[in-house]
């Protein structure tokens, strides 16, 4: 198995594109529970490429595909909602389900590029990454899923060598 591992950007205050010093202690803290990759990409971001730094991985390349969503989904979008209403929203066949296909087969390219067992690390934002998940994975059910990524949350997917075959919620850990 091929492994992907999406995670959204860690904290920043709008406007700057740039991190906090709190995202940047977030995404340290949470770079120590990921392990290694065969390869880290990254948005053009600034907020994306500080956090995969701060995680402790060098980037091999950024991506403009990862970096923003088309303007046009905003038609059928509204930002911030939850894995089952993304999912609603894609299945109903309009621009958004066009995008996912998409951006799907571009992950898959990425995929297909790692050694056998070998694994990437996508780091990008929220929203995008709901979409291209569940473009990657049309047919589960993502109604367990719940609220859309918070910094730093990801998901993980297996992918078998021809297609995607599971996927992981990766949520923070809550404070007690």
């Amino acid at each position: 198995m091929k492994i992907v591992e999406f995670r959204r950007h860690s904290i920043r205050e709008k406007p700057s594109p740039h991190l906090t010093q709190e995202g940047v202690h977030l995404a340290r803290e949470m770079g120590k529970e990921m392990g290694d990759f065969d390869r880290v990409v990254s948005s053009t971001a600034p907020r994306a490429i500080e956090t995969a730094v701060a995680m402790g991985y060098a980037i091999d390349e950024t991506y403009d595909e990862i970096s923003q969503t088309p303007k046009d989904l905003e038609e059928e979008i509204e930002w911030g909602i939850s894995f089952p209403q993304y999912a609603e929203v894609i299945q109903k066949e309009g621009k958004t389900t066009e995008y996912s296909k998409k951006m799907a087969e571009f992950i898959k390219t990425l995929v297909l590029e790692l050694p056998e067992k070998g694994s990437i690390l996508i780091v990008s934002h929220g929203g995008f990454i709901e979409i291209c998940v569940i473009g990657c994975l049309p047919n589960i059910d993502y109604n367990f899923w719940g609220k859309p990524l918070d910094t730093c949350e990801g998901v993980r997917l297996a992918f078998d060598g021809e297609k995607f075959v599971s996927a992981e919620i990766l949520r923070k850990k809550e404070e007690e």
